[in-house]
């Protein structure tokens, strides 16, 4: 399997814990933990993984897309939630999932800037030594 083929897998799986999250009425939901944490937290991680599936250049498109993707799948768990009873749509949590999406676009960011740094680094060290 190709590493793009595994970031998919992972994304679909993560979505997939989501919509089943989505699908609990909010008795089998824990308590006490403001709804901020696992909206930024899951679409966090999904948004980090699904970024990773589409092509390293253009960087910039594909971290576009991704949160785009992530945004719309967020406003579908938002509506599949209507059909949960005692579940509302909420605008809240699709602005906490844009959050999330973007916290996780920027980890990866943060990561793939520190791998390119790390890399020239080590080729400046290579082409110092072999000169």
């Amino acid at each position: 399997m190709t590493r793009r083929l595994l970031f998919a897998a992972a994304s679909l799986l993560i979505y997939a814990v989501i919509f089943c999250l989505s699908s609990l009425p909010p008795s089998q939901l824990p308590s006490g933990i403001p709804d901020v944490i696992p909206h930024v937290g899951e679409y966090a991680l999904l948004a980090f993984f699904l970024v990773q599936v589409f092509p390293a250049p253009p960087r910039r498109r594909a971290l576009a897309t991704a949160f785009l993707l992530a945004l719309l799948l967020g406003l579908l768990d938002e509506c599949h939630q209507l059909s949960t009873p005692g579940r509302l749509f909420s605008w809240l949590d699709v602005l906490y999932d844009a959050i999330g999406a973007l916290t996780g676009l920027a980890a990866f960011a943060w990561i793939s800037r520190k791998r390119v740094i790390r890399r020239n680094t080590k080729d400046q060290e290579t082409d110092l030594r072999d000169a």
